[in-house]
């Protein structure tokens, strides 16, 4: 199975179980020496949707819908050179 993203500028990306991702989650600290803020992109996925869970390929589309509510930004492998802000997703098709 496979899913199709389809972006605001409407590039179409196609994910399935074996597609590699990254994501990262905007966030941010206060030094407590300085009293600055710090702000980070933290990791949150380096590898499939599907790996280290319990979810099966039938369940690609729930695990996608579950990866972009949380990440701000991804990209997809094998190359990631394009990064992606999840807001810019405005479908999923199965």
């Amino acid at each position: 199975m496979s899913i199709k993203l389809t972006l605001a500028n409407n590039q179409v990306l196609t994910i399935d179980q074996d597609t590699p991702l990254k994501a990262w989650k905007g966030t941010h600290d206060k030094n407590e020496e300085t009293g600055k803020r710090e702000f980070y992109a933290e990791s949150i996925l380096d590898g499939t949707l599907l790996a280290d869970t319990e979810l099966t390929a039938s369940d690609l589309m729930v695990a996608l819908q579950g990866f972009l509510s949380h990440a701000d930004w991804f990209a997809v492998g094998p190359d990631f050179k394009q990064l992606i802000q999840t807001s810019s997703v405005v479908a999923l098709e199965a």
